[in-house]
């Protein structure tokens, strides 16, 4: 029996950041390691079955969680995305996107000095938002909202 408890929890995989640690629960891959440049992180997970992609951004930006997100969302506009305007949701902020068969929503949060934009893409945004309810852990709660 300890052997098969010692297989099954070897085969989540963890994922850890500067900014957060990830399990991946089975069913979820993550394509390539997180990517690390000019103090920004960018890690991207998968659900293939689910047809669903999540990324994580951590980024210098000493924006309001506001701003990040009316910023973010108006660029989007600007490129032809269909966008709804930012909604608070406690400290964060959120807005849904799409553009031809895409769509998905957005969640920008802010600490002063680092800002986070959490993305889920794919034909139901559901699975996307159980991973990072049961499986995000932030280092720095501010960076991150505390519901999807």
């Amino acid at each position: 029996m300890g052997i098969l408890l010692c297989a099954s929890t070897a085969l989540a995989a963890e994922v850890k950041t500067d900014h957060f640690t990830l399990n991946l629960p089975s069913g979820w891959t993550q394509p390539q390691p997180p990517q690390s440049a000019n103090g920004a992180t960018v890690a991207i997970f998968q659900n293939a079955k689910e047809q669903i992609a999540v990324t994580v951004t951590v980024t210098p930006a000493p924006l309001s969680a506001k701003d990040l997100a009316t910023q973010t969302l108006t660029n989007m506009k600007a490129r032809g995305f269909t966008v709804s305007e930012p909604v608070a949701s406690g400290d964060s902020y959120m807005g849904e996107f799409s553009k031809e068969q895409v769509k998905g929503i957005s969640y920008f949060s802010a600490n002063g000095k680092l800002g986070s934009v959490i993305t889920i893409m794919g034909a139901s945004l559901d699975a996307g938002k159980k991973l990072l309810k049961d499986n995000l852990k932030p280092v720095d709660s501010k960076l991150f909202p505390t519901d999807f």
